[in-house]
């Protein structure tokens, strides 16, 4: 659901809603044009490995006339030409049950693609599946099985963590953008704004992300606070809390998986023009497929450009992507394939975040009884000219590139060796409004000066399988992987805060444009790189009446090397071993019950790049944290539910006093989160989709040294949070859904000693979606209008000065206002 938002001229908006209903009119009241189409997909069995020789049968809508077919060597099958209309497909092979889909829709000038997975017979004779596959509305959008990599083979319901995954044709149907709002769909995920909302840090269980440590790219490692699209995924997998044991030293705030899209089977091609309320227009396209007698050259390709006013007069946003996947099959057991993309992101105007720090007329402060942090007013109108400036924001570019060798050894053993390289670049000079008393008044400066480039080289490799003897099966997995991470700085950094003005949070004003002061393409330098090569092992053995244990552990090195411009001045290696632990109780196949517990050694944080810090922008030495998980998870229909349990403790660094002039950056205390979580997903009544959940969490820090913030809650984490996304199929409309998103964030603690609290907010989405061949060809239409009831809100209230030592101040980010998302999609 978009925050690209906008208001635009009156001639525009009636443009735009004429537009629009002429193109509601043409899906509703265009003839269908019938034509012939191909119906496909691949089977596996329950380790995710091809099925060859499985006999496909297809039976007409209207006759007991049936086409059939077989799985070739690469468990693909395949009817090159099927008319329109309702179909049963069935798919059996000796040894499996046989698997039914009673209604398979097939639509004029849609290729249909139906991934079947097959299960062992004996387990039920036959099975049949209603609605189609994992990850679609038919579902609620409930994926069964992660990407394969790092965790194995075996589906999520037998994983002894908290795993949700956000599918593709999620993100297209709430019509995502960028992270932040990819997160409002992942009701156990939460994010920290950095520098507005295409730079964030997402966590899980109330612990920010590293900017390199707790993201991957096809499981390859990724920094994520940068520019980053998400229609160039597949789907986006997050592992809560503590994953080192599986993914290598990082701090327990979750892993996340970005799995981009790749060659399909099927030739496919999508083309969206798509409308953020008046002004901000996209065009995007997505095409893949295979070429060649044999199909042995693969091709996948997002193109996208987008440009227009946002919510704020004046503003702008832009956004360009152009993303290639490629692949080559030389036998049916190996694959070859490679990707680059490149993604920029030009925002100017839009508003600039806040700052609230130490109230400089509290005369009563002592060593342990800091001065009081000023209070944060309610949140302002965002689309108000004034908290941002027309000429100030973020320009943001991102180029990945990588290639991946995968083999299958066997049907049951499967091989990947990989490397990726990414460049973030990034120039900032966002507006940042620094409160000065409780009655609103603002300074209103750049921010500029942050790290301008992060570097990222990255590999990894695996060997996954199953093996069985003696009544025991084991899915094992054997991995290497590391990266090495790069922060860039200025040479010759800014010397001097740029002040714009001062004004109120009432009477917010535009300021002129600075002449000076900005650090416009200056040299760069390395003043820290980070480098981290271990290797995983995991072992997920089912025992009888079942019974099972997880045993992973990761044997990590860690290296650390900070610099200036001229020399090395420090660092440090560390090696270890990450441990994690899971005894799992299956009391049927589709529910599982465990215990969990994690420790793990992670590299440490990066300093700020303030000028009066004594270590800026250098790496600390790593550190370890620790995990213990009770969870329930079931995978019966019609809703898939997961819960947990956690606790969690890791050590936390801040920035505190060395004297008047000098601040450092250090380990302060030990932060404690412990919580529940629960999240559903499916489809009640063959009509009502719903996909939610909820947290309960207490996040508190202790060991400060401060008694008036020792063991007090965690700034900006709400002790409370939830998100329910739900969709109704209209009855006799054929494809028209209600769309309806009901998210809620309680409230959050403003200041370190708990004093003053945000009060909680409730956001309402509402809008439908629709389907229809036009010529032919099947059109989506998507409208939603985002915050229907306009609440003005803080995004993300992110802690400043921990420890109470006036060396830095809080930080709050402003929601987005009412907005109206609309997006029209042609399958070719």
């Amino acid at each position: 659901m978009s925050r690209y938002a906008t208001t635009f001229s009156p001639r525009i908006r009636k443009l735009s809603s004429l537009s629009f209903c002429l193109a509601t009119l043409l899906l509703i009241a265009l003839p269908i044009f019938g034509q012939s189409v191909q119906v496909s997909g691949t089977i596996k069995d329950p380790d995710q490995s091809v099925v060859s020789g499985a006999v496909v049968t297809l039976t007409g809508p209207a006759s007991s006339i049936a086409l059939q077919t077989t799985t070739n060597q690469t468990g693909v099958y395949v009817f090159p030409t099927v008319n329109p209309g309702t179909y049963r497909l069935e798919a059996s092979k000796n040894g499996f049950a046989t698997l039914t889909i009673p209604a398979l829709i097939v639509v004029s000038g849609q290729t249909a693609t139906q991934d079947l997975s097959l299960t062992l017979a004996g387990e039920n004779t036959s099975i049949t599946v209603v609605g189609g596959l994992s990850g679609t509305p038919a579902n609620g959008y409930y994926v069964n099985r992660v990407n394969p990599g790092v965790l194995g083979t075996s589906p999520i319901v037998n994983q002894p963590y908290t795993i949700t995954v956000m599918p593709a044709e999620q993100i297209a149907n709430t019509q995502v953008k960028n992270l932040r709002d990819a997160i409002q769909y992942l009701p156990l995920v939460s994010f920290t704004e950095q520098q507005g909302d295409e730079i964030l840090r997402p966590s899980t269980r109330g612990i920010q992300g590293s900017i390199a440590q707790n993201t991957r790219m096809d499981g390859m490692a990724i920094a994520i606070t940068g520019a980053n699209p998400m229609e160039q995924y597949q789907e986006l997998q997050v592992e809560n809390g503590l994953g080192a044991a599986m993914y290598g030293p990082a701090n327990p705030s979750g892993m996340f998986d970005f799995v981009l899209k790749r060659p399909t089977e099927a030739p496919t091609a999508n083309l969206y023009f798509e409308q953020d309320s008046t002004s901000i227009g996209t065009v995007y396209g997505d095409a893949g497929g295979r070429l060649g007698p044999h199909k042995i050259f693969g091709y996948r390709t997002n193109l996208l450009f987008g440009d227009g006013t946002a919510y704020v007069d004046q503003s702008r946003l832009r956004r360009r992507l152009g993303e290639f996947a490629f692949d080559l099959r030389p036998t049916d057991h190996t694959t070859i394939d490679a990707h680059y993309s490149a993604y920029d992101i030009v925002q100017r105007g839009y508003p600039g975040w806040f700052t609230y720090g130490p109230d400089a007329t509290d005369t009563t402060s002592t060593v342990q009884r800091p001065k009081r942090t000023l209070l944060l007013p309610g949140a302002p109108d965002p689309t108000r000219i004034g908290f941002g400036q027309a000429y100030a924001g973020v320009n943001l570019t991102t180029q990945s590139t990588g290639a991946r060798l995968l083999h299958d050894f066997s049907p049951n053993w499967h091989a990947m060796a990989g490397g990726l390289a990414q460049r973030l670049d990034r120039f900032i000079d966002t507006p940042v409004n620094n409160l000065t008393n409780n009655t609103g008044d603002y300074t209103s400066t750049l921010a500029v000066g942050f790290a301008p480039r992060f570097g990222v080289e990255s590999d990894l490799g695996y060997i996954t399988g199953t093996y069985a003897k003696w009544g025991i099966r084991q899915d094992i997995v054997a991995a290497s992987e590391g990266y090495r991470f790069n922060q860039y700085s200025y040479t010759t950094p800014s010397t001097a805060t740029v002040t714009l003005g001062k004004a109120n949070i009432a009477n917010p004003l535009v300021f002129g444009s600075p002449l000076t002061g900005l650090p416009k393409n200056r040299g760069l330098y390395k003043s820290a790189v980070v480098h981290q090569q271990g290797f995983n092992l995991g072992d997920l053995i089912y025992l009888p009446k079942g019974f099972a244990v997880r045993l992973a552990a990761s044997q990590d090195w860690i290296g650390v090397d900070n610099n200036t411009t001229t020399a090395r001045t420090g660092g440090s290696n560390k090696n270890g071993i990450s441990p994690s632990a899971s005894v799992i109780y299956k009391p049927t196949a589709a529910t599982t019950i465990y215990g969990t517990y994690a420790s793990s050694l992670q590299q440490g944080d990066i300093a700020p790049g303030s000028t009066n810090l004594v270590n800026a922008n250098q790496a600390l030495a790593p550190y370890r944290s620790k995990e213990w998980e009770f969870g329930f998870k079931s995978s019966a229909r019609p809703i898939n539910i997961t819960a947990a349990l956690f606790r969690l403790e890791r050590p936390f660094a801040e920035t505190v006093a060395v004297n008047v002039k000098q601040n450092i950056f250090e380990i302060v205390g030990q932060q404690v989160n412990f919580g529940a979580e629960i999240s559903g997903q499916g489809t009640l009544f063959h009509r009502l989709l719903i996909d939610g959940g909820f947290t309960a969490l207490n996040a508190r820090l202790n060991n400060t040294g401060i008694a008036a913030t020792d063991g007090k809650r965690f700034v900006g984490i709400p002790a409370y949070k939830s998100n329910l996304l739900s969709e109704f199929r209209v009855p006799r409309i054929a494809n028209l859904s209600i769309t309806g998103d009901w998210q809620f964030v309680g409230g959050r603690p403003q200041d370190d000693e708990n004093l003053h609290t945000t009060t909680g907010y409730n956001i309402y989405d509402l809008g439908f979606r629709y389907s229809h061949p036009i010529f032919s060809r099947l059109a989506t239409l998507r409208f939603t209008s985002n915050n229907i009831t306009d609440v003005h809100y803080y995004s993300t209230i992110a802690a400043g000065d921990i420890t109470g030592t006036n060396a830095s101040s809080n930080v709050a980010h402003l929601g987005s206002p009412r907005t109206i998302s609309t997006s029209l999609q042609f399958a070719f």
